[in-house]
C-alpha cells in the first residue's frame, strides 16, 4: 500500500467477525424505485453494532454517495464508479484520500468525442443537462447534478444498432477502456470493473487488522458479477427483468428483491457465520 492507503481505522474498530460488506446500490440496499433504504435498517444496524463496514461499491458518483452516507449514517470507505475510483475518510475527518483505479473522466471524454467523430451514436451524461438526467434516472435535480460530477467513468444511453456497439467496444479496446452494461445504462470506463473494489478492501482491512478477512458482496446487475463472483459469500438480489446465476458454491439467492432481501439474507448469513465463528 502506498502512503494514500495506509490504513486510518482505529484499534477499537476491528469487529469480533472479520468481515467485510461491499454492497451495490440500485436495486440492491435501495429500493429500485422509491431509493430507499427503510426495509434494510435492521441489518445495517446488527452491522454497525458489529462493528462490519458496509462499503457502497456502486455506479454512482462520489459526491452522490457522500449524500447518501450522510442520510445512512455510514462512515465507511466507499467505491464509486464501477470501481473506477475508491475513497477513504481521513483519520481526522477532513475529507477523503481518492485512489483512482481506471482512467480519468477527462480521458474517457476525449476518446468518446473521437469515437463519436467516427459515427457512433449515443448520448452521455456530460451530453446532457441535469434536468435530462433526472428525467432518465428518477432522480432530483440536485440528485442529478451530483450524479454528473464524475471521476473515472461516463454513463451512455446507446443509440445505435448492436452491430455499430460491438465495433464501440472493440474501439474502445483500443484505447485501454470498456463498457459495462448496468441497470439503466452503458458505462463506459478504464479497465477496472467493481471487482476491483474487493481485492482493494480485502487487502486494506486484512493490512488494518492483521488477520485474514472475508468478504461479503450483494449486487443484482450483472456488473455485479465479478464482486460477487470474488467475494467468500456472494449474495445475488433478483432483478427487476432477470435474476444472476453464479457457480459460487456459497452464493445465496436472496427471497424478496431490494432492501428487503438484502436485510432477510445478511441477517440469516451473520447467524450463521457467527456460529461457524465460535466453532472455530
Amino acid at each position: 500500500m502506498n502512503t494514500q492507503t495506509e490504513c486510518n481505522a482505529r484499534p477499537d474498530t476491528q469487529p469480533e467477525l472479520p468481515l467485510v460488506v461491499l454492497t451495490d446500490l440500485d436495486g440492491t440496499l435501495l429500493d429500485h424505485h422509491s431509493y430507499s433504504a427503510a426495509a434494510a435498517q435492521p441489518a445495517l444496524q446488527r452491522l454497525k453494532q458489529w462493528r462490519i463496514p458496509v462499503i457502497f461499491n456502486t455506479s454512482k458518483t462520489r459526491d452522490e454517495v457522500i449524500a447518501l452516507r450522510q442520510q445512512l449514517d455510514n462512515h465507511d470507505p466507499f467505491v464509486c464508479e464501477n470501481g473506477s475510483a475508491v475513497f477513504l475518510p481521513r483519520a481526522d475527518h477532513s475529507g477523503y484520500n481518492p485512489e483512482i483505479l481506471g482512467a480519468s473522466y477527462a480521458d474517457i471524454l476525449k476518446v468518446l468525442h473521437q469515437l463519436r467523430t467516427d459515427g457512433f451514436r449515443f448520448r452521455g451524461f456530460n451530453d446532457m443537462p441535469a434536468s435530462e438526467v433526472a428525467a432518465l434516472t428518477g432522480l432530483t435535480s440536485e440528485q442529478a447534478h451530483l450524479a454528473k460530477q464524475r471521476h473515472g467513468s461516463e454513463p451512455l444511453i446507446w443509440n445505435d444498432t448492436d452491430d455499430a456497439l460491438e465495433r464501440f467496444v472493440t474501439a474502445l479496446s483500443v484505447s485501454n477502456l470498456h463498457a459495462v452494461r448496468g441497470g439503466r445504462f452503458l458505462h463506459v470506463m478504464g479497465n477496472t470493473d467493481k471487482t476491483s473494489g474487493v481485492e482493494f478492501f480485502r487487502h486494506y482491512y486484512a493490512h488494518c487488522w492483521q488477520c485474514e478477512v472475508r468478504i461479503i458482496a450483494l449486487g443484482d446487475g450483472d456488473n455485479d458479477r465479478g464482486m460477487l463472483e470474488n467475494a467468500d459469500h456472494p449474495i445475488v438480489i433478483p432483478g427487476a427483468s432477470q435474476t444472476l446465476t453464479l457457480e459460487h458454491p456459497n452464493t445465496i439467492t436472496a427471497p424478496s428483491a431490494g432492501p428487503e432481501g438484502w436485510n432477510t439474507s445478511i441477517n440469516a448469513l451473520l447467524e450463521y457465520l457467527q456460529k461457524e465463528f465460535h466453532r472455530g
